[in-house]
């Protein structure tokens, strides 16, 4: 009875082990149990380091090239490269001039610099799994192509008398698992030696590399730079922080300035310059919350603050506590650069006269920008300890001060479902989740639901088609539920699950509206009495255009939101701006495209108690130094606060706004006098006084 209960608990474990070795390469190759001769260990010991040596060495090309082991050898990596010295005009970037190294853009514009309008984007990130070019199918045949190479012939063992017959041809199969990588390598052979003989056939080593989280979070980080263009942005802002009208500072995006004598101007090629430097010095700031690397610091100016915040990526629903990340600019990966100068030198629109009176010099230039952002994950654990690094870039691209938009694919990531050691303390009660249309008071479906505590996240669930989601919560001391959901404002709410205790919620969350944007202009015109406004709105006429920039002001338990649109006088086809209800605050500007100049004249002034003499006022000429159709003339704008109620918006379809227009352009030429660019500052002065007539209106 003895010795079957051992044969029944051998047989089990046998089973039991045999098993789950199959099922880890299900449904591929499965390991077959051999039994080997002791004195044939060496060979296999041999062999199976063979298997890990030259797997790690793929895996390290692969960390190194982005997913690659190759750009030149088509039987490893199937897909096409073009690789130029330009790393704007390039699938991959060549590391530096002398280099091997080239990495590839997992995210980029595909067309060339300069397109216009019909400007594609790319990826070039591989597949993790199943795919004929996927990282596990390319490093399978660098296995097959460098495996017997590192064999030699059993050189070694020939010379102590063994002989190896090979029996078929090697096949290899890599398993990208949860946690590491399993090589398998299919190598019949038949070994003799004197006294014995022996077959084998399979192969395999576990190399300790988190592939998987690797890859999970390179394609969050990818993701999140092509849906919020998150490189763009830090990138804009420090523009405009380190911007001015300074000749020590970038030229300002937009500024205009009452000068005496001569005004600013700066070398195209020095600007060049300096974003350069700014880059490489600003771009290594960004950090992603989660990782081991990340620590936010408080610095000891507010601009440096909002800079350093601006470039924290926040990567929710996940931890990636063992990877760190860092991002990186060289100075030799030449960026394209363009200002919008007048060759060489770059000056503003600039009326002075010849004499130094006051004079209005106009600031507006827009940057064009495309650099390579290196992207760098680092497992520590890696390899026993030695770490391992895997490397991508992603493009910035930025014109006429704007970023570039793509077509927003999310980039499938091929790996188990992500967790946060939050979710795992999920011992509530169910809790019942209601996400309804503030304004319709209708249920809404597919809403998200995330549930935050002190700085983590745990992702709960959509809403379904009634709107609603039943699930239980983690518990501790209280956190926030955050709702999400295209189209719509979101929102947080306090909330403090119970364990075992049973709640509900209930949000409503404002619907943001695509309006037909009208921009209509109120005149403050010249009379005898002096300037005075006329309350009549008027059309734009062609020649005018508007920039409208709306900001809604929020509680705090909602999420940021403003809007834009430009707006040209007598255009054809409609403009459309994003609105939600609630209490907003708008600027705006209105630019007459025309050339106004105020004539020289002759003025007295007092010289002394009893006498006076005559001094001459130089012409002032708006459009001095521009191209003809190119003169521009801030002739006015708004700065005020307004409400929109859920009506206006459900019962609507336009939105009228309203701006001021200082109407120089109408008074004739030879009527103008400096004084009235006093006017011009008034902007502000005037939005406050006339606010109630300046109201926007809603049309059907």
């Amino acid at each position: 009875m003895v010795v079957g209960l051992m044969i029944v608990i051998g047989g089990a474990i046998f089973f039991y082990a045999t098993k789950n070795s199959q099922k880890k390469f299900e449904p591929e190759i499965k390991i077959i149990q051999e039994q080997v001769p002791v004195e044939f260990d060496p060979i296999r010991s041999y062999i199976t380091d063979c298997v890990n040596s030259v797997g790690a060495e793929g895996l390290r090309l692969i960390g190194e090239q982005g997913g690659y082991i190759s750009f030149t050898d088509k039987s490893l990596n199937k897909d096409a490269f073009l690789i130029s010295s330009n790393p704007t005009e390039s699938d991959a970037v060549s590391f530096a001039g002398d280099s091997d190294l080239k990495v590839p853009y997992w995210w980029y514009l595909k067309s060339k610099n300069d397109c216009n309008g019909e400007c594609q984007f790319a990826s070039k990130r591989p597949d993790l799994r199943h795919t004929d070019n996927s990282i596990e199918k390319q490093l399978e045949r660098h296995v097959d192509l460098k495996f017997k190479e590192c064999v030699n012939n059993f050189q070694p063992f020939i010379e102590q008398g063994y002989r190896v017959i090979e029996r078929g041809k090697i096949r290899t199969d890599v398993t990208i698992a949860s946690e590491d990588i399993s090589i398998l390598v299919e190598y019949p052979i038949t070994v003799e030696n004197p006294n014995a003989r022996t077959e084998m056939s399979q192969f395999v080593a576990n190399i300790p590399v988190n592939l998987d989280k690797i890859y999970e979070l390179a394609t969050k980080l990818t993701n999140l730079q092509l849906k919020y263009h998150f490189i763009e942005k830090h990138v804009l802002n420090m523009i405009v922080a380190f911007s001015g009208v300074d000749k020590e500072k970038l030229p300002p995006m937009s500024d205009m300035r009452f000068n005496f004598g001569s005004s600013i101007n700066w070398q195209k090629t020095d600007v060049k310059n300096r974003i350069t430097g700014l880059l490489s010095s600003y771009v290594p700031l960004f950090q992603v919350d989660g990782t081991y690397n990340y620590e936010r610091n408080i610095l000891d100016t507010e601009l440096k603050q909002r800079l350093y915040d601006s470039s924290i990526i926040p990567v929710a629903n996940s931890s990636f506590e063992s990877l760190a990340a860092s991002f990186t600019y060289l100075d030799f990966w030449s960026p394209y650069f363009d200002l919008n100068c007048k060759g060489e030198v770059c000056k503003p629109s600039s009326a002075n006269g010849l004499l130094p009176i006051i004079g209005l010099q106009t600031y507006r230039f827009a940057y064009d920008l495309s650099f390579p952002v290196l992207v760098e994950i680092q497992d520590p654990l890696a390899f026993n300890g030695q770490g391992y690094n895997f490397n991508f870039f992603l493009e910035g691209n930025i014109r006429d001060n704007n970023y570039m938009e793509g077509n927003f694919t999310p980039l499938e990531i091929a790996s188990e479902s992500e967790r946060s050691q939050l979710c795992d303390l999920k011992a509530s009660g169910n809790v019942t989740i209601f996400i309804v249309d503030a304004g319709a008071k209708k249920p809404i479906s597919d809403a998200q639901i995330l549930y935050s505590v002190t700085g983590e996240s745990c992702f709960i669930g959509t809403t379904d088609e009634n709107g609603a989601l039943k699930e239980q919560f983690p518990i501790g001391i209280g956190g926030f539920v955050g709702i999400a959901k295209d189209g719509y404002i979101g929102k947080s709410a306090e909330f403090d699950p119970k364990i075992n205790e049973e709640a509900s919620l209930s949000v409503e969350l404002q619907p943001i509206y695509a309006k037909t944007l009208v921009v209509k202009k109120k005149n403050i015109v010249k009379t005898i009495q002096g300037w005075q406004f006329d309350n009549n709105a008027v059309d734009l006429n062609e020649k005018e255009s508007s920039t409208i920039s709306i900001t809604r002001i929020g509680d705090e338990n909602e999420m940021e939101f403003s809007s834009e649109a430009n707006y040209i006088g007598q255009q054809k086809e409609n403009t459309e701006i994003e609105i939600a209800p609630g209490k907003y605050s708008a600027d705006a500007n209105l630019i007459l495209n025309d050339r106004i100049i105020i004539p020289e004249r002759k003025k007295k002034v007092k010289t002394g108690i009893f006498s006076s003499e005559d001094i001459i006022i130089p012409k002032v000429d708006f459009g001095e130094g521009s191209a003809p159709g190119y003169e521009t003339f801030p002739a006015g704008g708004l700065q005020l606060n307004f409400t929109v109620s859920p009506e206006d918006l459900q019962n609507n379809n336009k939105i009228v706004l309203y701006v001021i227009n200082m109407d120089l352009a109408e008074v004739p030429e030879s009527q103008r006098v400096i004084e009235d660019l006093d006017q011009m500052g008034k902007v502000e002065e005037y939005s406050d006084i006339y606010q109630l007539a300046l109201q926007p209106t809603f049309e059907k």
